[in-house]
């Protein structure tokens, strides 16, 4: 079968011909349909996480169809439409038995400790397929598994948004593309914060109430004005530099809390006693659970939110989507197609 691999830190990702995985006998065989590029592809390749064993198959967000099902497996057909759950998790660490499975100490991750989906074929346990509907399109439900789960944990589990909250989404792309709808079908009135124009006018086309420029001076106090001096009650922050935690801290009301999302800065100055007097709530957001992306694959199904999926590339053109990716001139999610 054809993949991308990661072959050397650094370097553009390679396309080759690989054996095409075996199962176990609790395991199911997909053929890929879609997957998703997300920004950790590019980290990986670029030497984030330096115990990557080598050559690397990466891809976790990976929607496909059931080809083969080892000797176990039950509820699971030939042929079935599926979207792939990224997380194998014990059930039996501290984290899971609290219902935080995304932090589970055992966890395993596709595309991370175990080789991914950026492929013709993926080998995953049954227990990580979810049924995908016949009426979401296999490109747009690559978002799926990732970005808009993801998004729903940070808004609804971490941040907590609640209706008539207002919220702002520092660094729509990929991800806030799908918050926007998120959080706006939760019934929050939306501020979206971005330094593209053309990303700021289909934020406000996806539900975003207000579109402001992130390179105008004038960003805090234009928050402040919409929300009338109070300020927002929740934060995401999609890009994690000391520019945007202080934009957050400003923008805040008193109360309110901040939802860190990306993190592209290894530290960030932390404003102590701004932090403290006006009592905001500092939350980390990780992924998602399998009880949150069944939620995203339902708001698909009904047509509450649509996947926003922006580029298109065939396996070969990992490179190509990747180079977009980090130049920032993708609006939505980009899906590689096998």
């Amino acid at each position: 079968m054809k993949a991308v691999l990661i072959k050397e830190f650094n370097k553009d990702f390679a396309v080759e011909e690989v054996s095409v995985p075996g199962i176990a006998d609790d395991e199911a065989l997909i053929k890929v349909k879609a997957s998703c590029l997300c920004a950790a592809d590019l980290k990986l390749r670029d030497g984030r996480m330096p115990h990557l064993k080598l050559p690397h198959i990466p891809g976790h967000e990976v929607v496909g169809e059931v080809v083969e099902i080892g000797k176990t497996v039950k509820k699971i057909n030939l042929g079935d439409r599926v979207v792939v759950y990224m997380y194998s998790v014990c059930r039996d660490c501290y984290a899971c038995r609290a219902g935080r499975e995304n932090l589970c100490v055992n966890i395993v991750r596709m595309g991370f400790e175990r080789g991914g989906g950026h492929a013709e074929y993926v080998a995953v346990p049954a227990s990580q397929l979810l049924p995908l509907p016949d009426v979401i399109p296999y490109e747009e439900a690559a978002a799926i598994p990732d970005a808009i789960s993801t998004m729903l944990h940070s808004i609804r589990d971490v941040g907590e948004v609640k209706v008539n909250d207002t919220v702002v989404l520092l660094g729509v792309g990929g991800l806030g593309m799908q918050g926007i709808q998120l959080a706006h079908v939760s019934g929050a009135r939306v501020i979206s914060v971005a330094r593209n124009d053309r990303k700021l006018q289909i934020a406000k086309d996806l539900g975003s109430e207000w579109a402001f420029n992130g390179n105008d001076a004038n960003l805090v106090a234009n928050i402040l004005d919409v929300t009338h001096g109070k300020g927002a009650d929740v934060v995401l922050d999609l890009v994690g530099v000391q520019q945007t935690f202080q934009t957050s801290i400003n923008a805040l009301k008193k109360g309110g809390t901040y939802v860190l999302v990306g993190s592209s800065s290894p530290e960030i100055t932390f404003p102590v006693g701004q932090v403290m007097f006006k009592e905001i709530a500092i939350r980390g957001a990780l992924g998602m659970k399998k009880e949150t992306v069944l939620d995203a694959i339902e708001l698909c199904r009904l047509g509450k939110i649509k996947p926003y999926v922006t580029d298109r590339f065939p396996l070969d053109g990992i490179n190509e989507a990747a180079r977009k990716v980090k130049e920032g001139k993708v609006l939505g999610r980009s899906v590689l197609i096998p």
